[in-house]
């Protein structure tokens, strides 16, 4: 249960570190490592089959700047949302583990084959690139390196869509007494959600991709003193805005179906997640962001397609910039609808599974935190300690959204309450307009003690 250490991050919360993190990483496994690997897997086999040996040295330097990010940023933050995830709740982390072990042991193993296969295809082409077969063979390399980072994507998919959509009727692992169904591994992993998820993020990532990619093109051809690689520009951009004219349209269809396999309850949180409770009645602004990043996607393909030639570089970089927005939404919300769980209907935020709530409300949350101080989880019969038995449970049920008095901090949300104001409050989650919190979870005595922890984040430094 609660049988590991507790971590915080003061100020900015865990909430936002992971989300940084989180978002970093998805920007370049998608649009660097996954859709980048098809994407010039394509333009490399398109200018060699094109006989064209310009282009294929310019789809080489815009490999160079792929390679270099991926296993830069890409393997950083990849190994920082392990860490992050684990010290952050373990309990869910152990969770998954216990029911896709294998899935992530072979997704590991996959990872590994595409690193290898990345490091040959880089440095393997400038010497396979001087004749017709070692070209072709180069190709190939490339088109293994797409299948095995998309093989990756296809693996992480099929856990991100069971953490909100777990399909209770297949759960190998959930007690049948409280959810009864067939227990099925088969219905666990393909939940309804995997599918849909994996292919709008496969075309997006393609789209994004190629987007990147007619960036670094500009760049890459403007800067160049050769006037060969000068040249490749025009027809380089056009490919890679071919490629978006199909993935774009194909992507917005899967993302629209996937927004259907969604939890109605979930679905009804998007606003909020999108635009935060203070503006989650502003659905007008909300469609006025979607339809600008939409837009702007179109219309910069639209310009790179029939103009590429012409295509100033803030219409590149603008492109890159919506796809960008988009995939920063798409963490923050889908992480957010999930609330307030973090495994739906089965664990939530602060990695208390539902099932032990009654227990726990009988027992008390503090019996089960051992790495807790013996002083800070017991309450004097003078209630001397109150605060700081208070101050321990906020660390337990409240540190992954909350912290004291940074982003998001339980000072600043509370200000001008009193402690039966706070309490009452408490008592009352998840109502009250906040579907997202968590219920609290602990005796009557817990309670008190942390509506008296709360409400003294106010009081300190007053003069009485």
């Amino acid at each position: 249960m609660f049988d590991f250490p507790i971590f915080e991050m003061p100020t900015i919360g865990l909430r936002m570190l992971m989300a940084i993190n989180a978002i970093i990483h998805v920007f370049v496994s998608h649009g660097g490592a996954v859709g980048g690997s098809v994407v010039l897997a394509l333009a490399a086999w398109w200018t060699n089959k094109k006989g064209d040996l310009a282009g294929y040295e310019t789809v080489y330097r815009l490999l160079m700047v792929f390679f270099i990010i991926s296993t830069s940023v890409g393997a950083l933050t990849g190994i920082g949302m392990w860490i992050h995830a684990n010290i952050i709740s373990p309990n869910a982390i152990g969770g998954l583990i216990r029911v896709f072990f294998w899935k992530w042991f072979i997704e590991w193993i996959v990872f590994n084959f595409e690193v290898i296969l990345l490091l040959f295809w880089f440095m393997t082409w400038k010497t396979k690139a001087t004749t017709a077969e070692g070209r072709a063979s180069s190709v190939r390399f490339g088109t293994y390196y797409a299948v095995s980072s998309w093989i990756t994507m296809l693996i992480i998919t099929a856990i991100l869509g069971f953490m909100l959509t777990p399909n209770f009727d297949g759960q190998p692992w959930i007690d049948p007494e409280v959810y009864p169904g067939t227990v099925n591994y088969n219905n666990a992993l393909f939940n309804p959600t995997w599918f849909p998820g994996l292919l709008m993020r496969t075309f997006s990532s393609i789209a994004f991709a190629a987007a990147l990619a007619i960036m670094w093109t500009w760049l890459i051809t403007a800067f160049s003193k050769n006037e060969e690689i000068r040249a490749t520009k025009e027809r380089l951009i056009k490919f890679f805005a071919t490629i978006m004219m199909v993935t774009v349209p194909v992507a917005a269809a899967f993302g629209y179906y996937y927004l259907l396999q969604i939890p109605e309850a979930a679905r009804a949180m998007i606003p909020t997640a999108m635009m935060t409770r203070a503006f989650a009645d502003k659905m007008d602004l909300m469609y006025m962001i979607i339809s600008g990043i939409g837009g702007a996607v179109v219309i910069t393909t639209i310009i790179a397609y029939f103009s590429p030639k012409r295509m100033p570089y803030i219409a590149a970089t603008l492109m890159v910039a919506a796809f960008m927005l988009f995939w920063g939404f798409e963490e923050r919300t889908r992480e957010f609808i999930r609330k307030p769980y973090l495994i739906y209907n089965y664990m939530y935020a602060n990695g208390i599974r539902v099932t032990d709530v009654p227990y726990l409300n009988k027992v008390g949350i503090l019996k089960h935190a051992i790495f807790v101080d013996e002083k800070d989880k017991v309450i004097k019969e003078d209630k001397s300690n109150l605060v700081e038995v208070g101050h321990t449970i906020a660390r337990i049920e409240c540190r992954a959204c909350h912290t004291e008095n940074g982003i998001n901090g339980l000072k600043f949300l509370t200000k001008g309450w009193s402690q039966e104001a706070i309490r009452n409050r408490i008592n009352n989650l998840p109502g009250g307009g906040t579907p997202y919190m968590a219920p609290f979870v602990g005796t009557e005595a817990e309670k008190d003690a942390l509506a008296a922890y709360i409400a003294s984040l106010n009081k300190r430094g007053e003069i009485k």
